[in-house]
């Protein structure tokens, strides 16, 4: 939990944890609902307080389970958190031990979810519920029914479940648990955690907002899906028409349309992954991103870079399978010339992790990383099995790289982007996975960051009813730089 002692937050968190231990007077609540109602950035700092606070409840009633105290605290026990306030050094150590891991499910089971501070009746309503499928609501003392009114200002969390907001002008949210979502005014949200899709088919609700920590999203006549992760990374992806994506400190939106999607790593280099279906020619064309290069700066050509394996085995020839080409095939500057071709391609053992090591020479700029893949087996089209891309890319400023383990961020990697393709095409079977993908990772700010070595921690792609993973066919990696 933030610190309750700092500006100019202070009264907003008493009043917060008085609410949250059911002890508010009936001026403290008026007052609660005033700051959250006139102030925008107030009710940002309560949503991340409630996030903070439930995972902080988790991970102390954890804690108290495994004997980390010595026993359970006994606030720990009634979740008085006046008392825990006395326990500040206890407090900080549970929160380093904090695992990224902990999913905000667990969290908002421990907190509850629909927080609702009883804005006063004269408040208009700009939505109201709509369809409820077995949503799980916390600390509401009246659980909202389908029709019931909302207010600008009221936050919506839920842990499970699904829940349909109707917005006055028409748009349609539908939130998936566990969420974490403020209905601002009758055309726009904030999705502070968790799933929603949109539908604004409605000619009223063009221009319907949902803004999200590190993006304003605006619909233009369009079905979109969005995504925050607790740890900040957002998602958004275009179902139907298209939207503009607003970042800030950039004038220009970014455009998406059908199939597009972006998505943003937390951090100050505000880090964007693009997603892209190829024309499945040896062109690799595709709508934005550009085919392979033979003059970026990690290409063989220009002799500054070198790769190899950082851990894991590559294909080795099977009775019935080709085997990977060498790793080296990745700097060459073009993909695979058809879209079978394992021996123009990387790909790792199945069954198996793997991770490949790129050495820049020195340390670079980095602008922009580009990735690629193909396959589609010439005999059964449905067979698309290699061409995911799945891989969490690091990177190291050291004149030596970090050790190459299980956690690369432990050994003192950084993590740039994480990237699933699957997940952007919305993979339900394999027809729908593009036999030709690219992925293009830049930086709002324009660089990466200063790295000498890159690093993909790569999955491998999980074959639908049968327990062998396989592994992709990357056919160029490209990295823009400067010294």
């Amino acid at each position: 939990m933030p610190n309750p002692s700092s500006q100019p937050f202070d009264r907003l968190e008493e009043l917060l944890v008085a609410a949250a231990s059911r002890r508010l007077t009936t001026e403290e609540r008026r007052v609660l609902n005033e700051i959250l109602r006139t102030d925008s950035a107030a009710r940002s700092h309560a949503a991340r307080w409630l996030i903070d606070d439930a995972i902080l409840a988790n991970q102390l009633r954890e804690a108290a389970a495994i004997g980390i105290f010595g026993g359970a605290p006994e606030w720990a026990a009634v979740g008085d958190r006046q008392a825990a306030a006395k326990q500040t050094a206890t407090r900080a150590a549970v929160r380093n031990r904090r695992p990224l891991a902990l999913a905000i499910a667990a969290a908002l089971a421990i907190c509850g979810a629909v927080l609702w501070f009883n804005f006063a009746k004269n408040e208009p309503t700009v939505a109201r519920f709509g369809a409820l499928d077995g949503c799980q609501w916390v600390k509401a003392d009246n659980e909202p029914k389908t029709g019931d009114g909302l207010k600008a200002g009221q936050i919506i969390e839920i842990s499970g479940g699904r829940a349909e907001i109707n917005f006055s002008c028409g748009a349609v949210t539908t939130l998936e648990g566990p969420c974490i979502f403020e209905v601002k005014s009758g055309k726009e949200a904030l999705l502070v955690l968790g799933n929603c899709s949109t539908r604004a088919e409605h000619p009223d609700s063009k221009g319907f907002v949902l803004r999200t920590r590190t993006s304003t999203i605006v619909d233009l006549g369009t079905r979109f899906a969005a995504r925050v992760a607790p740890d900040g990374h957002s998602h958004v992806e275009v179902t139907e028409g298209e939207v503009a994506v607003h970042l800030p400190g950039e004038r220009s939106p970014h455009l998406l349309r059908l199939g597009d999607s972006l998505s943003l790593e937390p951090g100050r280099a505000r880090v964007m992954v693009r997603i892209e279906r190829g024309d499945e020619s040896p062109d690799f064309r595709f709508p934005s991103i550009a085919p392979p290069s033979d003059s970026d700066y990690a290409d063989a050509r220009q002799g500054f870079a070198s790769i190899s394996l950082g851990s894991g085995t590559l294909r080795a020839q099977h009775q019935h399978n080709g085997r990977s080409g060498p790793v080296e095939k990745l700097l060459n500057g073009r993909g695979q010339s058809t879209q079978d071709q394992p021996e123009d391609s990387v790909f790792f053992e199945d069954d198996t992790r793997g991770s490949l090591l790129l050495d820049l020479g020195r340390k670079v700029g980095i602008e922009k990383i580009n990735t690629y893949s193909w396959h589609e087996n010439f005999m059964t089209k449905v067979n698309r099995l290699r061409a995911q891309q799945c891989y969490r890319l690091y990177g190291s400023d050291r004149d030596s790289p970090p050790s190459i383990t299980d956690e690369p961020e432990a050994a003192g990697w950084t993590l740039i982007a994480r990237v699933n393709t699957d997940e952007h095409f919305a993979v339900r079977n394999l027809l729908d996975r593009p036999a030709q993908q690219a992925c293009s990772i830049t930086s709002q700010t324009g660089s990466l960051g200063r790295y000498r070595y890159l690093l993909w921690a790569v999955e491998p792609t999980r074959v639908p009813d049968k327990e062998t993973l396989n592994h992709t066919f990357y056919g160029e990696f490209d990295v823009y730089a400067k010294p």
